[in-house]
């Protein structure tokens, strides 16, 4: 084992999400997720009848990565509003 080799631990993490369009939005999603080599744990969905969506993701990310991901999150076109839970 190599001494010098760094250990990157992973925080569990939820996402609470209002979106809109939730067809388009999920598969920008699932793309942004992907891109960043971020696994989704678990996703849940309650849609409205107004078409708009809660959508709850449980992840596992690097502590240094949540605040990032939060911000390019925040900016995809179809997320209203988004929360987030830390695990601690």
């Amino acid at each position: 084992m190599n001494p010098l080799a760094a250990e990157m631990v992973k925080r569990p993490c939820a996402f609470i999400l209002h979106i809109t369009d939730p067809v388009e939005t999920l598969r920008k999603l699932a793309l942004f997720f992907q891109d960043r080599k971020i696994m989704i744990d678990t996703m849940n969905m309650h849609r409205y009848r107004d078409g708009d969506a809660n959508l709850v993701i449980h992840c596992q990310i690097e502590k240094d990565r949540i605040a990032r991901t939060v911000q390019l999150m925040e900016e995809l076109p179809g997320i209203m509003k988004l929360a987030r839970m830390e695990g601690k």
